[in-house]
């Protein structure tokens, strides 16, 4: 999920033990996540370096300049391939200098750098424990490869600790572990290199600064963004909410079914994926709706995203529900998923084998608002008794911007399109067909609801509204291909495939990318127009 990723490995080269790394990247989250494809298969540790800058290099010299949404590597290798970017590496790697530095931290560093214990290990030889520690070492406490210490992880709910806290915790670590203390991806601290025998030393002193939390890695520990607290990207109350569940999930810890324990919970506050929420087993991501005349916050669920294996697959968005019903549908999936389970079965498995269908409908009986009169609290959001609103949006604290309307569409045209793809790979040639079609009939929708709102899903609708709107009037018309884009939508509106072949399928595909850029580009366009007062 990263732009570059290293997978440390030790492998046998001419009867030697040879230390090296798998290079991944092109991963990320954000919008539309992006898997990481493997640019290397272990490559010295002395390489590492040349090769990233290589990368680097590549990426300086063919990325995006202008719009830093797209300033990604995952955009440049979806748009190259990852064969012609590994070929574009190599070259740029053959040219470098050789610079003594890159083989330096190998034979200079390493070698004089270890990580050591403050403390010797003892074991524990039958000292008492206090009460409450066995759960929490149920879930916070791991042992490290090294006989006799482990790892103690400090729960943090919602990741936030005062400044006092984290005086008396940087004590603590000095007393038991020196520095040999990490942040965790997830919000939380580890110590590391904790001896047996003083595990219950440190239960007590974290559970007396308000730090002795159990529930690490459960489903009670979920992670969020901070939302509409503090980002002005912020939709929708991504802690707010957080805190709602992590209390209602709390006080039933005790008597939770085993198979939901272990679940992940991630939520983001937009669409740019701050939380997590693509790599959960249940997440959520902040949105709006209109009902009922007034703005209603709102969470699109995502579920079977998988935590393990680095992230090992994303989730898919199944439907968007009122704020206020997010825990009632946690509840209806979980309690769902507790019943209906093979044995053995884990979360992803079970979505799996659900299907998208009854998934969807297991959401959807969560999607209705109540008139505001009856009910009032559905139109403001946790923890803020403000009717919610979301005209105090801006720059965020991410590297996204305002996410427009325009953008919630054209995102799933992005991912119709690379369904597309996968229909291709499964040489499913009509679905590949009809999902190419479907990928650019939604990215001329994203274009027309800017000015037409209410468009219903109808492909002649949408299509005929787009060739008035943006065709006729010459607004989706690129500089040098003038309308050639939008007669890929045309050309396949009017003439659909009745056997598309691979190469067919292949090249819809290829066409539907280019319209989706295409909208892209007119919608910067018109956007710019719009900002410097000019009119189109």
């Amino acid at each position: 999920m990263h732009d570059l990723g290293f997978l440390a490995r030790v492998k046998d080269v001419d009867g030697e033990k040879k230390r090296g790394f798998d290079i991944y990247v092109g991963g990320g989250l954000g919008t539309v996540p992006h898997q990481a494809k493997v640019l290397a298969e272990f490559v010295p540790e002395e390489e590492i370096l040349p090769i990233s800058q290589a990368v680097a290099r590549v990426f300086a010299r063919l990325g995006e300049k202008q719009n830093r949404n797209r300033a990604r590597l995952k955009f440049l290798i979806a748009k190259l391939g990852i064969d012609e970017f590994r070929r574009l590496v190599a070259e740029e790697r053959a040219i470098l200098p050789h610079d003594d530095r890159w083989a330096g931290y190998v034979d200079d560093y390493l070698p004089n750098y270890e990580e050591v214990a403050l403390k010797t290990a003892v074991s524990l030889n039958g000292i008492s424990l206090p009460e409450g520690y066995a759960d929490w070492f149920k879930t916070n406490v791991y042992q490290q490869r090294q006989d006799g210490y482990f790892v103690v992880t400090v729960n943090l709910p919602l990741g936030d600790l005062t400044s006092t806290q984290a005086f008396q915790l940087a004590d603590i670590a000095s007393k038991y572990v020196g520095d040999n203390l990490r942040t965790t991806v997830e919000q939380n601290i580890v110590l590391r290199w904790v001896s047996e025998a003083d595990l219950p030393n440190v239960y007590n002193e974290l559970k007396g600064v308000g730090l002795g939390d159990g529930g690490a890695g459960t489903i009670v520990d979920i992670t969020s963004c901070p939302g509409t607290d503090t980002c002005k990207l912020g939709i929708a109350a991504s802690r707010g909410l957080a805190g709602e569940l992590r209390t209602r999930l709390a006080a039933r810890s005790a008597t939770m079914p085993d198979a939901i324990k272990d679940l992940k919970i991630k939520i983001s506050g937009c669409f740019n994926s701050c939380g997590q929420h693509h790599v959960a087993d249940i997440g959520f991501f902040g949105n709006s709706r209109r009902r009922n005349n007034r703005t209603v916050p709102h969470f699109q669920v995502v579920l079977g995203g998988k935590w393990r294996e680095n992230a090992g697959s994303f989730g898919l968005a199944m439907g968007v529900v009122p704020s206020k019903k997010v825990p009632d549908v946690l509840d209806a999936i979980t309690e769902r998923y507790v019943a209906e389970r093979e044995r053995g079965e884990n979360f992803q498995d079970w979505v799996t084998r659900l299907g998208k269908r009854d998934v969807k409908k297991l959401v959807t009986a969560f999607t209705d608002v109540p008139i505001y009169e009856e009910q009032p609290s559905f139109y403001s959001d946790w923890g803020d008794p403000r009717e919610f609103s979301i005209g105090d949006m801006g720059i965020g604290e991410c590297a996204g911007e305002v996410v427009t309307l325009f953008s919630i569409e054209i995102a799933r045209a992005e991912g119709v399109a690379f369904d597309a793809l996968l229909a291709l790979d499964d040489k499913d040639y009509a679905l590949a067909d009809e999902r190419a079609y479907r990928a650019m009939v939604l990215a001329a929708r994203s274009l027309v609801r800017n000015q037409f709102l209410d468009v219903g899903d109808d492909p002649d609708q949408i299509v005929s509204e787009f060739r008035t709107r943006y065709f006729d009037t010459q607004l989706f018309f690129d500089r040098y291909a003038k309308g050639k884009f939008a007669r890929y939508l045309f050309n396949r509106h009017e003439n659909p495939n009745p056997n598309p072949t691979e190469d067919s399928a292949h090249q819809l595909i290829e066409e539907a990318n280019l319209f989706i850029e295409a909208a892209h580009a007119c919608d910067a366009r018109l956007a710019g127009a719009l900002a410097g007062g000019v009119t189109l």
